[in-house]
Protein backbone atom coordinates (compact mmCIF):
# COMPACT_ATOMS: atom_id res chain seq x y z
CA UNK A 1 0.00 0.00 0.00
CA UNK A 2 1.30 3.55 -0.58
CA UNK A 3 2.26 5.60 2.50
CA UNK A 4 2.67 8.69 0.86
CA UNK A 5 -1.01 9.64 0.61
CA UNK A 6 -0.69 10.99 -3.33
CA UNK A 7 -0.96 9.51 -6.82
CA UNK A 8 0.40 11.23 -10.08
CA UNK A 9 0.69 14.49 -7.54
CA UNK A 10 -3.16 13.77 -6.25
CA UNK A 11 -4.09 13.56 -2.98
CA UNK A 12 -5.17 10.02 -2.50
CA UNK A 13 -8.02 8.57 0.09
CA UNK A 14 -6.06 5.05 0.53
CA UNK A 15 -3.27 5.09 3.29
CA UNK A 16 -5.51 5.22 6.36
CA UNK A 17 -7.44 2.42 7.78
CA UNK A 18 -10.81 1.49 5.68
CA UNK A 19 -9.73 3.91 2.97
CA UNK A 20 -9.74 2.59 -0.88
CA UNK A 21 -6.90 2.99 -2.99
CA UNK A 22 -7.86 5.46 -5.42
CA UNK A 23 -6.94 2.91 -8.38
CA UNK A 24 -10.05 0.77 -6.84
CA UNK A 25 -12.82 3.91 -7.12
CA UNK A 26 -11.13 4.77 -10.75
CA UNK A 27 -11.72 1.34 -11.85
CA UNK A 28 -15.52 1.53 -10.15
CA UNK A 29 -15.73 4.52 -12.14
CA UNK A 30 -14.93 3.55 -15.39
CA UNK A 31 -16.70 0.08 -15.01
CA UNK A 32 -20.36 1.99 -13.91
CA UNK A 33 -19.38 4.30 -17.28
CA UNK A 34 -19.25 1.40 -19.18
CA UNK A 35 -22.78 0.11 -18.08
CA UNK A 36 -24.12 3.31 -18.25
CA UNK A 37 -23.31 3.51 -21.85
CA UNK A 38 -23.82 -0.25 -22.40
CA UNK A 39 -27.25 0.00 -20.69
CA UNK A 40 -28.54 3.18 -22.62
CA UNK A 41 -26.59 2.20 -26.31
CA UNK A 42 -28.53 -0.94 -26.26
CA UNK A 43 -32.08 0.41 -25.46
CA UNK A 44 -31.29 3.14 -28.10
CA UNK A 45 -30.02 0.41 -30.51
CA UNK A 46 -33.17 -1.74 -29.92
CA UNK A 47 -35.65 1.42 -30.02
CA UNK A 48 -34.31 2.66 -33.20
CA UNK A 49 -33.99 -0.50 -34.86
CA UNK A 50 -37.26 -1.50 -33.89
CA UNK A 51 -38.94 1.81 -35.19
CA UNK A 52 -36.66 2.78 -37.91
CA UNK A 53 -34.32 -0.10 -39.00
CA UNK A 54 -31.27 2.11 -37.49
CA UNK A 55 -28.76 1.61 -35.70
CA UNK A 56 -26.97 4.00 -33.18
CA UNK A 57 -23.82 4.92 -35.72
CA UNK A 58 -26.67 5.20 -38.81
CA UNK A 59 -28.51 7.88 -36.20
CA UNK A 60 -25.38 9.83 -35.77
CA UNK A 61 -24.46 10.07 -39.54
CA UNK A 62 -27.67 11.64 -39.63
CA UNK A 63 -27.91 13.89 -36.68
CA UNK A 64 -24.35 14.82 -37.57
CA UNK A 65 -26.37 15.64 -41.49
CA UNK A 66 -29.25 17.26 -40.33
CA UNK A 67 -27.49 20.19 -38.84
CA UNK A 68 -25.55 20.67 -42.11
CA UNK A 69 -27.82 21.15 -44.46
CA UNK A 70 -25.55 21.31 -47.42
CA UNK A 71 -23.92 18.36 -46.45
CA UNK A 72 -20.29 17.36 -44.72
CA UNK A 73 -17.45 15.96 -47.14
CA UNK A 74 -16.26 12.48 -45.75
CA UNK A 75 -13.45 13.64 -43.95
CA UNK A 76 -15.22 16.12 -41.94
CA UNK A 77 -18.11 13.95 -41.07
CA UNK A 78 -15.38 11.10 -40.24
CA UNK A 79 -13.80 13.50 -37.86
CA UNK A 80 -17.03 15.04 -35.87
CA UNK A 81 -18.04 11.61 -35.36
CA UNK A 82 -14.41 10.23 -34.27
CA UNK A 83 -14.40 7.22 -36.54
CA UNK A 84 -12.04 6.84 -39.57
CA UNK A 85 -13.16 7.26 -42.52
CA UNK A 86 -13.73 3.91 -43.91
CA UNK A 87 -16.77 3.71 -41.29
CA UNK A 88 -18.49 6.88 -42.45
CA UNK A 89 -18.34 5.21 -45.83
CA UNK A 90 -20.13 2.07 -44.70
CA UNK A 91 -22.42 3.76 -42.96
CA UNK A 92 -23.29 6.33 -46.05
CA UNK A 93 -23.46 3.30 -48.33
CA UNK A 94 -26.00 1.80 -46.36
CA UNK A 95 -27.63 5.08 -45.40
CA UNK A 96 -27.48 5.75 -49.24
CA UNK A 97 -29.22 2.56 -49.96
CA UNK A 98 -32.07 3.05 -47.63
CA UNK A 99 -32.90 6.09 -49.11
CA UNK A 100 -32.18 8.42 -46.43
CA UNK A 101 -29.20 10.66 -47.69
CA UNK A 102 -27.14 11.24 -51.19
CA UNK A 103 -23.96 12.11 -52.54
CA UNK A 104 -22.21 14.73 -55.03
CA UNK A 105 -19.26 15.26 -55.88
CA UNK A 106 -17.41 18.17 -54.08
CA UNK A 107 -16.86 21.23 -56.81
CA UNK A 108 -13.44 21.60 -54.57
CA UNK A 109 -11.98 18.17 -55.55
CA UNK A 110 -13.83 15.27 -57.83
CA UNK A 111 -12.87 12.89 -56.01
CA UNK A 112 -14.29 13.22 -52.55
CA UNK A 113 -17.41 13.84 -52.14
CA UNK A 114 -20.25 15.41 -49.65
CA UNK A 115 -23.11 13.37 -47.99
CA UNK A 116 -26.38 15.50 -47.75
CA UNK A 117 -29.78 14.27 -46.19
CA UNK A 118 -32.59 13.48 -48.64
CA UNK A 119 -36.12 14.72 -47.62
CA UNK A 120 -36.91 11.15 -46.37
CA UNK A 121 -33.60 11.16 -44.45
CA UNK A 122 -34.42 14.50 -42.91
CA UNK A 123 -38.48 13.05 -42.00
CA UNK A 124 -37.17 10.16 -40.46
CA UNK A 125 -34.06 11.38 -38.43
CA UNK A 126 -36.85 14.11 -36.84
CA UNK A 127 -39.08 11.10 -36.14
CA UNK A 128 -36.00 9.15 -34.47
CA UNK A 129 -34.80 12.35 -33.07
CA UNK A 130 -38.23 12.18 -30.77
CA UNK A 131 -37.16 8.40 -29.61
CA UNK A 132 -33.98 9.13 -29.03
CA UNK A 133 -34.61 12.02 -26.40
CA UNK A 134 -37.68 9.41 -25.17
CA UNK A 135 -35.29 6.56 -24.50
CA UNK A 136 -32.57 9.09 -23.39
CA UNK A 137 -35.18 10.99 -20.93
CA UNK A 138 -36.34 7.60 -19.74
CA UNK A 139 -32.61 6.68 -18.89
CA UNK A 140 -32.27 9.62 -16.90
CA UNK A 141 -35.52 10.37 -15.12
CA UNK A 142 -34.27 9.01 -11.70
CA UNK A 143 -31.56 11.98 -11.86
CA UNK A 144 -32.16 15.47 -10.95
CA UNK A 145 -31.32 18.54 -13.05
CA UNK A 146 -29.04 19.63 -10.85
CA UNK A 147 -27.60 15.76 -10.42
CA UNK A 148 -27.33 15.73 -14.55
CA UNK A 149 -25.28 19.13 -14.80
CA UNK A 150 -22.95 17.86 -12.06
CA UNK A 151 -22.34 14.37 -13.64
CA UNK A 152 -21.92 16.19 -17.24
CA UNK A 153 -19.41 18.82 -15.61
CA UNK A 154 -17.42 15.68 -13.88
CA UNK A 155 -17.49 13.61 -16.90
CA UNK A 156 -16.43 16.80 -19.24
CA UNK A 157 -13.66 17.41 -16.80
CA UNK A 158 -12.59 13.38 -17.49
CA UNK A 159 -12.61 14.31 -21.16
CA UNK A 160 -11.03 17.10 -21.04
CA UNK A 161 -8.41 16.82 -18.22
CA UNK A 162 -6.83 13.94 -19.97
CA UNK A 163 -5.87 16.32 -22.59
CA UNK A 164 -6.82 14.46 -25.21
CA UNK A 165 -10.33 15.94 -26.15
CA UNK A 166 -9.06 19.49 -26.58
CA UNK A 167 -8.59 19.65 -29.68
CA UNK A 168 -11.74 18.03 -31.02
CA UNK A 169 -13.86 20.28 -28.50
CA UNK A 170 -16.89 18.82 -26.15
CA UNK A 171 -19.02 16.56 -28.37
CA UNK A 172 -21.79 17.89 -25.82
CA UNK A 173 -21.42 21.71 -26.63
CA UNK A 174 -22.93 20.56 -30.37
CA UNK A 175 -26.30 20.08 -28.67
CA UNK A 176 -28.52 22.65 -28.68
CA UNK A 177 -32.12 22.35 -27.70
Amino acid sequence: MRTDNKINGQPNDAGSEGKVERHVVETRLWLQILNVHRVIYTDLNTALADQFGLSVPKFDVLSHLYRYPDGLALGELSRKLRVSNGNVSGLIARLGKDGLLGKENAQTDRRSFRAYLTEHGRATFEAALAVHREVVSRAMASQSSAQIDMLTEGLRSLSTGSGRDKQSGDIADDIKD
